[in-house]
């Protein structure tokens, strides 16, 4: 049994599958030519750094990598993404769009 109070923000994000589904294309479209060990290492540095708010020490133990591999996944980051690091309302669509993609991925897992 589950209580859906404890999961609003999913219940929110899955309540339109194919809207969440459109955000995670058009906003995870610059790492569509990277490889899938690439993308998701990438990806999950997004994720951390948005979180911790860009603290490298912080994003590097979340992570269980080295600083210096956290700098330069960073670097590959801002290459890709450019200025829609700078803006919040991209920030939060980045954000958004991470975590739908992971409840999807978990979604599609289930029997």
């Amino acid at each position: 049994m589950l209580h859906c109070a404890d999961h609003l923000p999913a219940l929110v994000l899955l309540a339109d599958e194919y809207l969440l589904t459109q955000i995670v294309r058009q906003t995870l479209a610059p790492f569509d030519d990277l490889t899938a060990k690439q993308r998701e290492r990438l990806t999950a540095t997004l994720l951390a750094w948005l979180e911790t708010r860009g603290g490298v020490n912080e994003i590097a133990t979340r992570l269980a990598v080295h600083p210096q591999t956290v700098r330069y996944r960073m670097h590959q980051l801002e290459e890709l993404l450019g200025e829609q690091l700078e803006d919040p309302a991209q920030r939060l669509t980045m954000e958004i769009a991470l975590r739908g993609e992971i409840l999807l991925s978990h979604r599609d897992e289930q029997p």
